[in-house]
């Protein structure tokens, strides 16, 4: 459907990135992703046909794309730029109709099948409520799907999309991202989009591209792609990790505060607590995690000492002991109300051990106002 070999785009005599080599067929998904700068937007308005290309070739249905003419390429291929559209006092009905324009006689009438692929197009992104409604009034939330309404109604074969979530909010970005995965499958549509969000990207992408440095320095399924050196070499992350298992970024330990933390959790219940610490410069050890469980993945991604035990193997009387070691060092003791069962009974008795021993033993309900103010109780009494 849509294939570049060995394209070089960029600017006058400046190349920004080169050796670009992608293939989207029908139904799929392309995320391209990178920091600014990158080359992002300049590779999509070269594939637009908006830059000639510095070398290489874009192929659009097997034909060299550059080679077409606009009518030719608007009937195959639209785009959604990132840029704010002014466009007056058009109706929403007026912005989608425009995309039929590849289709219309010289005087621009509208057909009765024009009529319907524009209502059909809005109604495609839930959007027919908006086509009565003035463009200038509309939230940009309204304004993106109505921009996606107008490319639809260019009967696409393939579109391009620039930075679409820029200026979203949560819930309109969710929205649009399951709107892409719908589009590309009953519309039949090849679909090259520009992302920020990697956990987006994630959650919607068939295959990646990651852009770093003038170069693509990683393509093809995401599940293969986003691997964690891949993913902070492409940051230049210092003071965070990527998780593959997460599917998104950690902060690093970085243990300034004078006050060391051991945290008894698994199951899931310690991540909320971990990341309170993190963040508050905590030192902190958490123990004993089984390395198959989530609060183990949250804790190796923030680089946390642990004290681990292999999966399915009940915690050992030597890992026990260690955690033990861990805890007559520490200052605090926080502990959640993890599940208890054969695999991690001794938790339990590592929490009342911490009691017995007089350390100050805190218990994480759920509240980090509470688990705050617990610890401020601890510092004052301890200066």
């Amino acid at each position: 459907m849509l294939k570049t070999e060995n394209l070089s785009v960029g600017y006058d005599n400046y190349v920004v990135v080169e050796g670009i080599n992608l293939e989207i067929k029908n139904r799929e998904i392309l995320c391209i992703i990178g920091p600014n700068g990158a080359g992002k937007s300049t590779l999509l308005k070269t594939i637009a046909t908006y830059l000639k290309p510095k070398r290489g070739i874009v192929y659009l249905n097997g034909r060299n794309i550059h080679r077409l003419s606009p009518r030719e390429i608007a009937r195959e291929m639209s785009v959604v730029l990132t840029e704010r559209v002014n466009p007056g006092n058009l109706t929403g009905y007026d912005i989608v109709a425009i995309g039929r324009h590849p289709y219309t006689d010289i005087f621009g009438r509208l057909s009765k099948r024009d009529k319907e692929i524009i209502e059909y197009a809005a109604a495609s992104v839930n959007a027919t409520h908006l086509l009565s409604k003035n463009f200038f009034e509309m939230s940009d939330g309204e304004r993106q799907k109505i921009m996606i309404a107008r490319a639809l109604a260019q009967e696409p074969r393939v579109l391009i999309l620039d930075e679409p979530t820029s200026f979203l909010d949560a819930k309109h970005k969710i929205e649009l991202t399951i709107l892409l995965r719908k589009l590309a499958t009953e519309n039949n549509l090849a679909i090259v989009v520009t992302l920020h969000d990697i956990e987006l990207a994630l959650r919607v992408a068939d295959k990646i591209a990651l852009i770093k440095n003038g170069r693509i320095i990683a393509y093809g399924h995401p599940e293969d792609v986003m691997k964690r050196e891949v993913v902070n070499n492409l940051y230049d992350l210092e003071s965070a990790n990527y998780s593959e298992v997460l599917g998104y970024f950690e902060l690093k330990s970085c243990g300034k505060r004078d006050c060391k933390v051991f945290l008894i959790c698994g199951g899931g219940t310690g991540v909320n607590v971990m990341r309170f610490l993190v963040k508050n410069e905590y030192s902190v050890t958490v123990g004993v995690l089984h390395k198959n469980d989530i609060d183990y993945t949250v804790a190796e991604t923030m680089e946390l000492k642990i004290v681990e035990e292999e999966p399915y193997n009940p915690i050992s009387q030597k890992s026990y002991e260690r955690a033990l070691e861990e805890i007559r060092s520490s200052d605090v003791v926080i502990y959640t109300d993890f599940p208890i069962g054969e695999m991690n009974k001794l938790n339990k008795e590592l929490v009342e051990e911490s009691i017995k021993l007089g350390k100050y033993v805190v218990k994480y309900d759920g509240n980090v106002e509470k688990l705050k103010e617990r610890l401020n109780e601890y510092h004052n009494y301890s200066n």
